[in-house]
């Protein structure tokens, strides 16, 4: 059985197929959102940045947003494998046994921030001597900014059905905030038809940053006035980047390693709905996607990927969730491996497929 599945633009592509791939050709990780399907990959994520990535010696930038913000602010800690663990216990440990509110996901979400943005954490990220954390907000305008559940789910049903039009048309209700290391240069950036503001972290607003960005509309209250931020209610950066898409923010030097759990890079939270609504392949040119396979998800207890409608599938039987979570989680530790030994073997430039 395969267990991993390793797609990769044009660019990267060939590079791949002529030299392999090395951590020197990395100049960024982006993460995606996705809250519990994290869990599919976190043993990846571990091997990449605990082993693959120990010891590089330039700059590599970090973009995430949700999960992804939370699991990349994780990789910037001095024991990132340490680091990791924890943010997947956090996850896993989650429980919501008189229903779920957004009061009552704020504590538990907080315990998750616990895991990877401590104070030592908070340090750590900035100083970081190869990482340059950035992560993803969505400032919002108009129903998306109110803090009226009633008006936020307005605000999402007309945004789903506009999206029909288009992925563009949202530009009046959202713009895009990317928390920026103060040490990288301006590679990260909007490059798409989205307003965009760079702001740069401090011990002041990184925190509340990764909160924000995965601070889901209706379900989660948004967080306001970021220390350094454009003033305003910010969201889940999701809605925007759901995978953040390397041609709409990043114009840098490198490859970008993309450890994700879905074989496709899927642009914004709405564009899900839209099966055909494909991202363009030019955006993702120097991408290398590395996702398990269906074969390997389908030998899982679970038999998929996690989700977090498993809260409300399984609602009043935690035990079961977190065994099968858990069972995922513990899994994904064989991704690891895998990747490892395609890398140390040179081997991945006999699987590589074309995106």
């Amino acid at each position: 059985m395969s267990l991993l599945r390793i797609r990769a633009g044009q660019s990267a592509l060939e590079h791949i197929q002529k030299q392999g791939l090395s951590p020197a050709d990395i100049g960024a990780v982006f993460g995606a959102s996705g809250a519990a399907k994290w869990l599919a990959i976190y043993g990846l994520d571990r091997a990449i940045f605990s082993d693959w990535l120990a010891d590089a010696q330039h700059p590599i930038n970090l973009f995430g947003t949700s999960v992804g913000a939370f699991k990349l602010a994780g990789a910037c800690r001095q024991n990132p494998g340490k680091a990791l663990d924890d943010l997947a216990h956090a996850y896993i440990e989650q429980s919501y046994p008189n229903g779920i509110s957004a009061d009552f996901i704020d504590v538990e979400t907080q315990r998750l921030l616990d895991a990877v943005v401590d104070p030592a954490g908070v340090e750590e990220i900035l100083a970081h001597p190869v990482f340059r954390y950035h992560c993803g907000t969505v400032l919002g305008k108009g129903l998306l900014a109110s803090s009226s559940v009633a008006r936020q789910k307005y605000a999402m049903a007309l945004a789903f059905t506009l999206n029909g039009f288009g992925r563009n048309i949202h530009r009046r209700t959202m713009q895009r905030v990317i928390f920026a290391d103060a040490r990288a240069d301006a590679a990260l950036g909007g490059r798409d038809a989205y307003a965009s503001h760079r702001v740069l972290l401090n011990a002041e607003n990184l925190r509340s940053a990764v909160m924000a960005s995965g601070s889901i509309p209706v379900v989660m209250h948004g967080v306001s006035d970021i220390a350094g931020a454009p003033a305003g209610m910010h969201r889940d950066g999701g809605l925007l980047d759901y995978h953040p898409v390397p041609g709409n923010v990043w114009q840098g030097e490198g490859l970008v390693l993309y450890p994700h759990f879905y074989s496709e890079v899927i642009s914004g939270w709405f564009d899900k709905y839209f099966f055909w609504r494909k991202t363009p392949k030019a955006l993702l040119d120097k991408v290398v996607l590395i996702s398990p396979s269906e074969s390997f998800l389908a030998s899982t207890e679970l038999g998929r990927i996690p989700d977090r409608r498993d809260f409300l599938s399984m609602q009043g039987d935690d035990a079961k969730r977190k065994r099968l979570w858990r069972d995922s989680a513990t899994r994904s530790l064989e991704l690891g491996e895998a990747f490892l030994d395609l890398a140390k073997s040179g081997n991945i430039g006999s699987i590589v497929e074309p995106i």
